[in-house]
């Protein structure tokens, strides 16, 4: 992890020196398209607010706990790199101190292809009727994502079932002869019908539905922005406004939606934008 000073205050107090240091701490300079950006902000003063631009959008930086051990105040925030980003892209953190004194770090970010597969799938379902119906959904399941709201999870968070990789994050999708196509934007995890599936982190349960498209599914809220979401489900355990821990069963695996077999496709999106769910799977 990169750690930068800042920003350096002194200020002479007779007969002590207090200094007052703000920190700026990078997982990484360089990330794949889909990936996220792991960012800390620590201080031994509050900070006032917080400001990230990255590729036109602005970020907030959450307040994350006070460290006994260093005497600091952190903030963390998770920034998306979507799908399709390539070269450098300039990302710029502003913080503001309770005096109102600002400091201001610019960084490089080098983002890097992903070269996923092409895969072909016939599930016989697809039709202008279907991609009418999807693209609702969508725009549904988008909505529900429209909170931003305090730090709830918990890094690294877990795989939600064990299994078998038949999809990976990237992949290109081609259904039905060429009806609909795109990225995949999750990670499919086969396994036996029934097997639990479990809350990657903590949060709470913004949606618990029936979909046309993607069965049945959960969506929890981890708070900052980043959302978990589980589609085909067999059985549905927890209901909305439902508080869960890591590792809480929320329901089973199954094959409904446009789904070829049992299997549980797993989301990571961060504000909207859909992201590996492996960067999710280490520490922060």
């Amino acid at each position: 992890m990169k750690k930068y000073i800042v920003s350096l205050f002194i200020v002479f107090l007779t007969p002590f020196i207090l200094m007052c240091e703000t920190y700026v701490m990078l997982d990484t300079n360089t990330v794949k398209e889909g990936g996220i950006i792991k960012i800390s902000l620590r201080s031994n003063e509050p900070l006032k607010a917080t400001n990230i631009e990255f590729m036109g959008n602005t970020y907030q930086a959450f307040y994350k706990k006070f460290d006994i051990h260093d005497t600091e105040y952190v903030c963390a925030a998770v920034i998306p790199v979507p799908l399709g980003t390539k070269g450098t892209k300039k990302l710029t953190i502003k913080y503001l101190l309770k005096d109102d004194t600002e400091g201001v770090k610019d960084e490089k970010i080098r983002v890097k292809q992903v070269k996923g597969r092409e895969t072909t799938i016939n599930t016989g379902m697809i039709n202008d009727t279907f991609n009418a119906k999807m693209s609702k959904e969508s725009t549904i399941i988008k909505s529900i994502q429209d909170p931003i709201t305090p730090v709830k999870y918990d890094f690294p968070f877990m795989k939600p079932v064990e299994g078998i990789t038949t999809g990976n994050f990237g992949d290109q999708r081609v259904y039905d002869n060429g009806k609909a196509a795109w990225r995949h934007k999750g990670w499919d995890i086969a396994a036996k019908k029934g097997t639990p599936i479990r809350a990657a982190s903590s949060g709470n349960v913004v949606s618990a539905a029936s979909t046309q498209s993607c069965g049945n599914i959960v969506i929890i809220d981890h708070g900052a922005g980043i959302y978990s979401m589980y589609y085909h489900m067999q059985k549905v355990y927890v209901k909305k406004d439902t508080l869960v821990s890591k590792g809480d069963i929320i329901g089973t695996v199954g094959a409904t939606g446009i789904a070829t077999g049992p299997h549980l496709h797993w989301q990571m999106n961060v504000y909207k934008i859909p992201v590996n769910p492996a960067e999710f799977l280490t520490a922060f």
